[in-house]
């Protein structure tokens, strides 16, 4: 019996040695740095760097782009991908420009242009509100974005970007009385088009885009109309008229002439005092699936643009 109580306390005074074995974690070269000598930024001309010195204090601001309107400069992601080959919003007189960012060709990126000129009179030179930074670095700021559009407008990985095929997106839309030149008002700028209860019939014009594609070569080109923003499915096609030529008219954004090509006469004979028409539109160009305008997720206010409110 002794002689066991000794093995057992040999045994257990063995298992309660330190461990010997070294914890890699203890090792000093593991331990986080103790100054930030890191400079993630210094290529002024990387997108990266562009983002952290201009479109994120100068242009992010409440109530400009900051997701208010496009292009989104909230984050490097939003920034990039609303800016390259995304179709413009405003244009000069002449129409010139057709995307934000051509890669490889400054002068015909409008972000490039908003930065130097007043394209179209009205609208003044970007950034409309700056901080100290942009003044005090204005002339180098602008020659970084031009250097990196001119560069093929790469990515934050290096990636030289490629051209998609966007959606037809929408421009406007407008009402006339059947036979008359007046153009229908609406609630506010961009709220339901008010028709008068006495009304028999409108002549309802749509302005559509594409980025590869003239609108008149636009194929699908339907109407869908209800009620009630839930029944859609359940609703007739009709066909849209698609004339050669457009009729010119402000869009959407107010501060351009758009083009026209898609009309509906929609028989309004039936409606009374107090109804409200939702309009859905469907269009499909040479590459995507039929593109529905506006769609249940579209923003509230593009879909009550999209309505007819009856006086």
């Amino acid at each position: 019996m002794r002689n066991y109580y000794l093995l057992l306390f040999v045994v257990l005074f063995s298992n309660c040695k330190k461990d010997e074995t070294i914890n890699p974690y203890d090792d000093p070269n593991l331990d986080p740095p103790t100054e930030d000598s890191v400079n993630y930024f210094t290529d002024p001309t990387a997108f990266s760097a562009l983002h952290n010195n201009i479109f994120s204090p100068t242009c992010a601001n409440s109530g400009c782009h900051d997701g208010t309107f496009e292009p989104d400069f909230r984050t490097v992601e939003s920034a990039y991908n609303t800016l390259i080959y995304h179709p413009i919003i405003k244009n000069n007189a002449a129409n010139t420009y057709q995307y934000r960012v051509i890669p490889g060709d400054a002068d015909m990126s409008i972000l490039y242009q908003r930065l130097i000129i007043d394209i179209d009179s009205i609208s003044g030179i970007m950034p409309l509100s700056a901080e100290n930074s942009w003044n005090d670095n204005k002339e180098q700021y602008i020659q970084n974005i031009k250097d990196w559009i001119n560069g093929g407008a790469k990515d934050i990985f290096g990636n030289s970007p490629i051209q998609a095929n966007l959606l037809p997106q929408m421009k406007g839309m407008l009402a006339f009385i059947t036979g008359q030149s007046t153009i229908l008002p609406r609630d506010g700028f961009r709220g339901s088009i008010f028709v008068p209860s006495t009304a028999n019939s409108l002549d309802v014009w749509f302005s559509v885009t594409d980025d590869q594609l003239v609108a008149n070569q636009l194929t699908y080109n339907k109407i869908k109309y209800s009620n009630s923003l839930f029944n859609f499915e359940q609703k007739p096609e009709y066909s849209l008229e698609v004339k050669p030529s457009p009729i010119l008219e402000n869009g959407y954004y107010g501060s351009q002439m758009v083009e026209y090509y898609h009309k509906y006469v929609l028989d309004v004979s039936n409606y009374n005092q107090g109804d409200i028409v939702f309009i859905k539109i469907y269009v499909q160009d040479n590459v995507n699936s039929v593109t529905e305008i506006p769609t249940n997720g579209s923003e509230y206010q593009i879909v009550k643009y999209f309505t007819l409110e009856f006086i």
